[in-house]
């Protein structure tokens, strides 16, 4: 699924969407995916199919609810899963031919009504593994250097110019810290791959963090 294939007749599945690229005629091929059609020249490169951040229509926010409260006492950490959505880039050299999402939309509004912000919202459950059945995945780590106790339900993570890594049939975000330094979560997009053996989309970096409020 993730990654670089051969230009060749073939079908290649990308989550429940299908992909068809056909040889035309030597050296000349055409991508097919729902209604898009892309008629290229071929130069020895390969298809590259890369997993991206869910932004939507723009959003720079992913919102993650967990449908329950994950609660954790002073001077500890906790790491968990979750999935999350992804979309999907089709890449030819230096061209990005197609761009699609493999996930149900939804958005929620982040704050409040006057100075809110738009996020893409997700529901997942908690995983103290990989979820085995998830393309997308987040693992977070939330670290307690409070003295108080604290509980946590949902998290936000920033998109914009995040970096994604892969394996050949999974998607995952960095890896994203909570840490509850003031009794109010600090988020971490660090931009480092959440496991061993994971391929970049592009330059790791880090994002900037940002406090949670609502």
């Amino acid at each position: 699924m993730f990654g670089e294939h051969e230009l060749k007749t073939q079908f290649i599945k990308v989550g429940e969407k299908k992909i068809h690229l056909v040889e035309e005629k030597p050296g000349v091929f055409k991508y097919r995916r729902d209604e898009v059609e892309v008629l290229f020249k071929g130069d020895g490169s390969k298809l590259r199919i890369l997993p991206s951040p869910a932004t939507g229509f723009g959003a720079k926010l992913l919102m993650i609810d967990f449908g329950e409260n994950v609660v954790i006492p002073p001077q500890e950490e906790l790491e968990f899963f979750l999935s999350a959505p992804i979309e999907v880039d089709v890449k030819l050299g230096d061209a990005l031919i197609d761009h699609f999402d493999i996930s149900r939309e939804k958005y929620a509004l982040y704050g409040t009504p006057e100075v809110g912000a738009i996020a893409r919202y997700w529901k997942s459950s908690l995983y103290v593994s990989e979820p085995g059945d998830a393309v997308g995945v987040v693992k977070l780590r939330i670290v307690n250097s409070s003295k108080r106790w604290h509980e946590i339900g949902h998290v936000l993570i920033y998109l914009k110019d995040s970096v994604m890594y892969y394996s050949e049939n999974r998607a995952y975000y960095p890896l994203i810290i909570v840490d509850f330094k003031t009794g109010v979560p600090e988020i971490n997009n660090t931009g480092e791959p959440p496991e061993e053996g994971l391929t970049p989309t592009k330059e790791p970096l880090p994002l900037p963090n940002f406090v949670m409020r609502w």
